[in-house]
């Protein structure tokens, strides 16, 4: 019965150590995470509970044991609080957390608790009843109020957070954690309930001493806590890279090995010192025991080779490691261990290494808990030191120093390749560093200088840089390192067949780290590739894998093999050098795309104007050097918008990829054909010595434009122009080169189609006046200088006037009257032709309106529209507005609209025209058949009439042609229901034919020329009594 209270204490002592390895483990997972923090500060006060419990029990004296009563105090009293805040960071109460007067609820009765039971001595002798039993001293206790403030405290606090942990349960909704929480609930109802059967047991029968159990219980509910953890990951745990970890696979099998050479070890020393050098007489109990030290040898042996057992290895090591102290200082408790005490520190030398602090936690935890159980079951006793004690004494510190030796090794190897992996990680950064400011021109450069940086920090004799064909078919080695001693290899830098090359290059295609070296470790994967490696001296051999995955070469270290030892985190600083090459080539690769797109039309392929005119301005220095000329040749495709029309957008790019594709083809390589703009192309010609060369290439661009283009199987005949410059004579910069010969195309336009006109003094002057022209315009309307003139439209059936056409003329002070041929063009390209069409629209309606008011008879007025009107997005409401203020009548308005107009952009063409014809607005299309219109196309556009162009009607009288083409338009307007006009009647002929053919209206100097409005007053006056 004596041993009793020491058994107590033992179990005591045992809870109390369990706690700290609990809490310990869990804190060193990931200190910085509240809940794991939270976790061990509960643990710690219930092993401060259990150890003051396990000291109080045997205590010797009353005084002993209310001291240690007291101290428990600190652990029992709060622990409830603890509990509780534990919950509510469990259940992620985290907006409750955040309120102040909540850590004042929960733990202001602990310190009241702590107060009366624990620091206040008067107070704690009047709350304890000690009393010695045959289980130790146990205290009874008084009921008093402040026993009822304990219990309402402790079973108050652990049911508010059962209800926390029941709301939780219910209304979270991941399934992991509604299992752990169902797990703690069960677990902790169970030791609730325990504790409260206790309670009232020893309330009723007067068993003080089951209330010992409590901290126990409490461990019940900590276990559980602690197995959820692990379990369903409650704890977030801090990952461990493998480059902070102590233990690798070698020297992790090295430590194995020493584990077992000390138990052996171990194994013959208690043989040695047991019964050769005392003599003993127990040979059984001593080859029991040295027996079970060579088998925990040899378990951890086979454990260490062990497949199956290799995910496990450590957990096994560390049960044998904590279960072999109390093993072997029990085996020497007749002596106190009096010895053999010291062996555990061997152990501890070897847990310094492991990776994590589990091993010397739990090693700690064995160690006390031993010696504890050694001083309850011989607290004294009386030893002789003879030889045997210094036998075992000199062999315990030649295998403890045998083992400082080993793990000192292992921590100066470890701060070796330390300090190589700081020397590579610096080279690394200075590599990448290199790399930011890489681009094409230092590519190479950078490259080599890395290469031998690299190939100096990992000792190795060659470093390689290859790369793949585009077809993948070929590689060849562009830069290559050698140590010193060593040649390069020729036949590398020539193309190699990837169908001769060693298998691994298979792997490299595949984009896979090839690994050729030997390590002590390999496993099948990496034995695998050491037989693909063959024979060769390629150490490793890694992909340089750009932007998709696309592999565009490797890295190759080759290194003798009989120093091929290479540890896996040198692989993989290799493979960050790839790696931050594979970068660099995509850097250059997307500098280079930029450029591209920058200095390149994406159609075409051609060089824009932004590379062009850089070109231009290298070569005029050049020029200028070599007295040699430049041309310049600004081509235009006509009707290129047409076949945009008809055949879509797909077709028109079509067009001018063969377009471009021929004028290369025309061209010298050393010359450029740039896409300008749109449709147009500016052709260089370099180091010219006479300009008959510049129009020899003229005349073969000109030339192209004689065949057809076939787009789609469909064959299109499209017409050029070009104006030629020439440098120096024409401009001494790219501007005037160009403009010069933009200039010279469109003195080519007028000539027709199919033409090259070379840039001249006439052409200057011409362009000359035509600028004092647009000068002169911009104050034309502001100047009253423009005048309408009217020209009246015959009816061919009734003879009357049956509508007049507004005709634009300027009345220049000095020039005198300027045709609309001239003004349209200058107007549209200043930008005038919107305010001047709407001024020439108003003044039509106001004049015809007056006409009407005069009582005259009612024609429609005819006015022009040009493109840059027809596609300006206010012209709807301009001419409803106009129609409102000059009170004309929509029906009276007549809009002309070019053919061309009314063919491009046909969606927008035919949506302008229906909401012209919705406000009423008589729609005809002028100059027709100067354009390639698309029949499919004119049937849908709502229009009223045709109007034949004069080129048409000059050759009507004796040119079979013209005839046909006049009377073909005249029977297709009549099919499609539509009137036609012919324009330029002046002879009777002419009129007769048009009359035979059935034409509607007739336009032109036979019947008026163009007046102003008071004659042509006085015309509709006369037209009043002509009979209809």
């Amino acid at each position: 019965m004596e041993m009793i209270p020491y058994l107590v204490s033992f179990i005591f002592f045992v809870i109390g150590g369990s706690y700290v390895f609990l809490g310990s483990n869990i804190v060193l997972t990931n200190s910085k995470e509240k809940s794991n923090r939270l976790f061990f500060v509960l643990c710690t006060f219930l092993s401060v509970w259990a150890f003051a419990f396990a000291l109080a029990v045997p205590a010797p004296d009353l005084e002993s044991c209310l001291f240690w009563r007291r101290v428990s105090a600190l652990g029992w009293a709060t622990f409830p609080g603890l509990l509780f805040h534990f919950f509510l960071v469990l259940t992620q109460r985290n907006k409750l957390l955040k309120q102040w007067w909540l850590y004042f609820l929960i733990y202001i009765p602990a310190a009241v608790l702590i107060y009366v039971f624990s620091l206040s001595r008067d107070l704690a002798i009047i709350q304890y009843n000690l009393t010695n039993t045959p289980f130790g001293w146990i205290n009874t206790p008084g009921n008093n109020g402040w026993d009822r403030l304990y219990d309402l405290y402790y079973f108050g606090g652990i049911l508010l957070g059962l209800v926390l942990l029941i709301d939780w349960i219910r209304n979270t909704k991941n399934p992991q954690y509604k299992k752990q929480g169902r797990y703690i609930l069960l677990c902790f109802s169970v030791s609730l309930a325990v504790a409260v059967v206790f309670k009232v047991i020893s309330q009723l029968f007067s068993l003080m001493s089951i209330l010992q159990i409590l901290p126990n219980i409490m461990y019940i509910v900590t276990l559980c806590i602690f197995f959820s953890i692990k379990k369903y990951g409650l704890v977030k745990m801090k990952p461990i890279s493998t480059y902070e970890m102590i233990l690798n696979n070698h020297t992790r099998e090295q430590i194995y090995n020493y584990l077992t050479v000390v138990f052996i070890a171990g194994s013959l020393l208690n043989i040695i010192s047991q019964y050769f050098m005392a003599s003993s007489d127990e040979l059984t109990a001593i080859f029991r025991f040295s027996s079970l030290l060579l088998l925990v040898g040899l378990v951890i042996q086979i454990t260490q080779r062990s497949n199956r057992l290799r995910k496990h290895q450590n957990k096994i090591i560390m049960v044998i490691l904590v279960a072999a102290i109390p093993l072997i200082t029990l085996r020497f408790i007749s002596s106190a261990s009096m010895t053999i005490w010291a062996f555990p520190f061997i152990l501890i030398i070897m847990a310094l290494v492991f990776n994590n602090r589990i091993a010397i936690v739990g090693i700690t935890v064995s160690i006390f808990l031993t010696q504890i159980l050694v001083f309850i079951i011989m607290p004294q006793a009386i030893v002789v030191i003879d030889s045997n004690e210094h036998v075992v004494r000199i062999g315990l510190f030649g295998i403890g120093i045998w083992v400082a030796f080993f793990v000192n090794s292992l921590y100066v190897q470890r701060l070796k390749e330390n300090a190589e992996q700081i020397k590579i990680q610096k080279m690394i950064a200075q590599i990448s560093a290199e790399f930011l400011t890489v681009s094409s021109e230092n590519f190479e450069t950078i490259t080599n200088k890395w290469l031998e940086k690299s190939g100096e920090a990992f000792d190795m004799d060659r470093a390689c840089l290859c790369f793949f064909s585009l077809d993948k078919t070929n590689f060849s080695c562009t830069d290559e390192w050698c140590r010193d001693g060593l040649k390069p290899q020729k036949h590398c830098h020539q193309e190699i067949p990837v169908a001769n090359a060693p298998a691994w290059i298979k792997r490299i295609l595949a984009n896979q780290v090839v690994h050729c070296f030997e390590q002590a470790n390999q496993s099948g994967e990496k034995q695998e590739e050491q037989k693909i490696c063959g024979n060769s001296n390629v150490t490793m051999a890694i992909p340089i894998s750009c932007r998709g995955g696309d592999v565009r070469g490797f890295l190759v270290f080759c290194l003798s093999r009989e120093v091929a030892v290479i540890d896996d985190r040198y692989a993989d600083m290799l493979e960050i050098i790839a790696n931050l090459l594979a970068d660099a080539m995509s850097k250059i690769q997307s500098e280079r795309e930029i450029r591209y797109r920058a200095y390149y039309d994406q159609l075409t392929g051609l060089p824009n104007r932004l590379l062009l005119g850089e070109r231009i301005a290298k070569q005029i220095e050049v020029s200028r050097t070599a007295e040699k000329m430049i041309g310049f040749i600004y081509l235009d495709i006509d009707s290129f918008r047409t076949v945009n029309d008809m055949m879509g957008h797909e077709g028109g790019d079509k067009l001018l990829i063969q377009v471009s594709q021929k004028l290369a083809q025309t061209i010298k390589k050393t010359d450029t054909v740039c896409r300008f703009e749109g449709d147009e192309f500016v052709i260089m010609l370099n180091n010219i010595a006479r300009e008959k060369e510049v129009l020899k290439v003229a005349n073969r661009i000109i030339g192209l434009f004689k065949y057809p283009f076939i787009v789609n199987g469909q064959e299109f005949y499209i017409a050029a122009n070009a104006g030629i410059a020439i440098f120096p004579k024409d401009g001494e910069t790219a501007e005037e080169l160009i403009k010069n010969a933009d200039i010279a195309m469109y003195k080519a336009k007028d000539k027709g189609k199919n033409n090259y006109v070379l840039c001249s003094n006439t052409i200057y002057e011409e362009v000359e006046f035509k600028n004092k022209l647009i000068s002169h315009l911009y104050h034309a309307l502001d100047k009253n200088e423009l005048r309408v003139y009217y020209q009246p439209q015959i009816s061919l059936g009734s003879g009357k006037i049956v509508a007049v056409e507004a005709l634009l003329r300027w009345q220049h002070p000095e020039l005198g009257l300027i045709p609309p041929k001239v003004i349209i063009p200058l107007a549209e390209q200043t930008g005038l032709i919107n305010p001047i069409g709407e001024w020439v629209l108003k003044t039509a309606c106001l004049q015809n309106k007056s006409w009407q008011d005069m009582g005259l008879s009612h024609v429609r007025i005819a006015v022009n529209v040009s493109a840059t009107q027809f596609r300006n997005p206010l012209l709807i409401n301009q001419i409803q507005k106009l129609l409102k203020e000059t009170e004309l009548k929509p029906k009276y308005l007549e809009l002309e609209l070019t053919e061309s107009i009314a063919i491009n952009r046909a969606n927008y063409v035919i949506r302008v025209l229906n909401r012209l014809k919705k406000i009423g607005v008589y729609i005809s299309i002028d100059d027709f058949g100067t354009e390639y219109s698309s029949l499919s196309r004119l049937k849908l556009l709502p229009i009223d009439q045709l109007k034949i162009d004069k080129q048409f009607i000059d050759g009507i009288v004796g040119n079979e042609k013209d005839q046909a083409i006049v009377n073909t338009i005249i029977q297709l307007a009549k099919n499609l229901g539509i009137a036609v006009i012919a324009e330029g009647a002046e002879t009777i002929e002419q009129v007769n034919f048009l009359k035979e053919n059935r034409c509607d209206t007739v336009q032109g100097f036979y019947y008026h020329k163009p007046m102003q409005a008071v004659e042509i007053e006085q015309i509709l006056r006369l037209n009043q009594k002509t009979p209809g």
